[in-house]
């Protein structure tokens, strides 16, 4: 996606994948924004970047800030309010493919854990205990795993506790997770990334 150097940008960083899907929903729907950039950094980092005028800017990285920290760790956020051309090109090399709208996601249902016998205990659980698919699957590095469903929110909710509940009955704990209700239309364009078929292709 292009970047309009007259833009004001918007930044969080969270540890791990899910609080960052979490935050990016909330600084979507918060302000009149776009969906810059997305991230993996490295060493469990995932950094969502937005664009927009400063006042709707500043709204949406508070939401985002909010939304990540209640389900995460937040570790920077930042508002800029005029970036010179060179910080935008940098942030351009993450940025997310501004293409066709795909079909609207349906509710989502995340789990992150520390470790992946953990994260496929938790995938297991929860397509049996609801009407979920995973769509997605994500190792952030360090060590933080997650995987991403969706169904009606409903069954999202009841994958996600049985989920929790399976990571916890092997004496474990779930780093972090989270229902979204009715998702951002834009999140799919960070959900995709992750899809299997895609990660097997």
């Amino acid at each position: 996606m292009s970047y309009n150097p007259s833009q004001a940008m918007g930044l969080i960083e969270t540890l791990g994948m899910v609080p960052a899907i979490y935050g990016a929903d909330a600084m979507l729907k918060a302000a009149d924004v776009q969906l810059f950039s997305y991230e993996n950094v490295g060493s469990t980092l995932v950094t969502i970047m937005v664009k927009g005028d400063v006042a709707a800017v500043r709204a949406s990285v508070a939401a985002g800030k909010a939304a990540a920290s209640s389900v995460g760790k937040l570790t920077a956020s930042n508002v800029m309010p005029r970036p010179v051309p060179g910080v935008g090109e940098i942030a351009r090399v993450h940025s997310v493919l501004d293409e066709p709208a795909e079909p609207r996601l349906r509710s989502l249902a995340l789990i992150e854990t520390f470790g992946i016998v953990y994260v496929l205990e938790a995938a297991d659980a929860m397509v049996k205990a609801a009407d979920v698919e995973i769509i997605g699957y994500e190792n952030v590095a360090s060590g933080y795993i997650s995987v991403l469903t969706q169904g009606d929110v409903a069954a999202c909710k009841a994958a996600l506790a049985a989920g929790i509940k399976a990571v916890q009955a092997m004496d474990a704990s779930v780093y972090s997770s989270c229902v979204i209700a009715t998702p951002h239309r834009d999140l799919v364009k960070m959900t995709r990334r992750y899809n299997l078929e895609n990660l097997l292709g």
